[in-house]
């Protein structure tokens, strides 16, 4: 295992170990742990942890039992470093196996949050995949499909509970059909643009498992940048917690 980076995100406090020759976070992972509101108590989940970066850092925010569920081995070692070097052995724990498999670990109806930054792409758009094969599967559908994902939240969720997801703007609406199909509404929808003037290209989501009907709030955009490319106050107070 190569650890060349160690990070911290926004002001939570926890060391992220990271391998930047394999996959390291990036934004997306820094605006949904900004976005995310975890339960206080009961069970957390970070699906597609990666190296773990958004659930181990939640433990800045809650009390509450946290499971990392992770496929790939070696990004899942880089978790297990983070969680011993945080002295979080009693809170975060290491699920290192496919996500279809999580009910082995985990039953269903028994969780109160959930954390995903999903793979973006399909497998069509097969860009770096030869050259670094851990960071494709992390950001194509390789191993798992959005409609495996969802079916995972529902499957995991309490009934009432909440999901938030990092995704692709490009891809709302499909993700929405699959949502509508696995019983999961949005309840908050927030678009993210570099520049003001610029498409969204991401957007955050606050998923709740309801057979009820949800009302949806579509937040401000989040802008990163200003007009002279420096970061908003608020992308700076997100990103550098200041």
């Amino acid at each position: 295992m190569s650890i060349n980076s160690q990070d911290i995100i926004s002001n939570s406090g926890i060391i992220i170990n990271q391998d930047k020759q394999l996959y390291s976070f990036n934004l997306d992972t820094i605006l949904l742990y900004n976005f995310a509101k975890p339960a206080k108590k009961g069970k957390v989940v970070d699906l597609c942890a990666g190296n773990g970066a958004i659930g181990l850092s939640l433990a800045a925010k809650t009390k509450a039992q946290i499971y990392l569920v992770e496929i790939q081995e070696q990004l899942a070692k880089l978790s297990a470093k983070s969680i011993q070097d945080n002295h979080l052995e009693a809170q975060v724990h290491l699920i290192n196996d496919d996500l279809k498999n999580v009910q082995q670990y985990l039953a269903h109806d028994t969780v109160d949050t959930i954390v995903c930054n999903p793979p973006y792409f399909k497998l069509a758009d097969k860009t770096s995949i030869k050259d670094n094969p851990v960071l494709a599967i992390a950001r194509h559908e390789l191993k798992a499909t959005l409609t495996d994902i969802l079916s995972t939240i529902k499957i995991l969720l309490k009934e009432n509970s909440h999901a938030y997801i990092v995704y692709r703007p490009e891809r709302l609406s499909e993700l929405f059909s699959i949502m509508t199909q696995e019983k999961l509404q949005p309840k908050r929808i927030r678009f993210v643009r570099s520049l003001s003037n610029k498409d969204a290209n991401l957007v955050l989501l606050d998923v709740v498992k309801t057979v009820k009907s949800a009302s949806l709030r579509v937040e401000p955009d989040l802008v990163i940048y200003n007009e002279k490319h420096q970061l908003t106050k608020e992308a700076s107070l997100i990103i550098n917690g200041k």
